[in-house]
């Protein structure tokens, strides 16, 4: 009679080695990772710092719709709260303020002569380069903006 058994010693193969293959998986994916997640903080903080200039451009439109405040006041209110949240420089943000007349004609800045109903822009600028966490320079040049707009009172 033939045996089924099989000899046990060739049923019991060895695996090959793969102590190195871990290490070797880990130093390919993890710059990847780390890339992505650089990423993700970079577009999470650029969106975070344009909703605080549109959090400022609304600060200092508040501002300026209303009576007897100049120019110069609401910009340096907009400059003020955005060195408060975003900790730049107010050199560096750019501030524009429109004030269109509601009978029409041509826009002007000098809110001293803004009417009731004239509409009133405030704008808020800086670069991308004063905000980032990591420099990156495919973003070099870019400008992270808020804006609000109101009518005079």
């Amino acid at each position: 009679m033939i045996s089924t058994r099989r000899n046990r010693t060739t049923q019991h193969q060895t695996a090959p080695e793969r102590s190195g293959a871990a290490m070797v998986e880990t130093a390919l994916v993890l710059p990847l990772m780390l890339l992505v997640i650089l990423g993700v903080v970079e577009f999470g903080r650029a969106f975070m710092v344009s909703q605080l200039l549109v959090n400022a451009a609304r600060e200092g439109n508040r501002l300026a719709v209303m009576s007897g405040v100049t120019t110069a006041q609401v910009d340096a209110e907009v400059r003020t709260v955005v060195q408060n949240t975003v900790g730049v420089d107010p050199a560096q943000v750019a501030v524009t303020i429109t004030v269109t007349p509601f009978a029409g004609g041509g826009s002007h800045s000098d809110l001293s002569i803004a009417q009731k109903r004239d509409l009133c822009e405030v704008s808020a600028a800086i670069p991308y380069d004063q905000v980032s966490y990591v420099p990156v320079r495919w973003m070099t040049g870019v400008n992270l903006s808020g804006q609000c707009a109101m009518r005079h009172e």
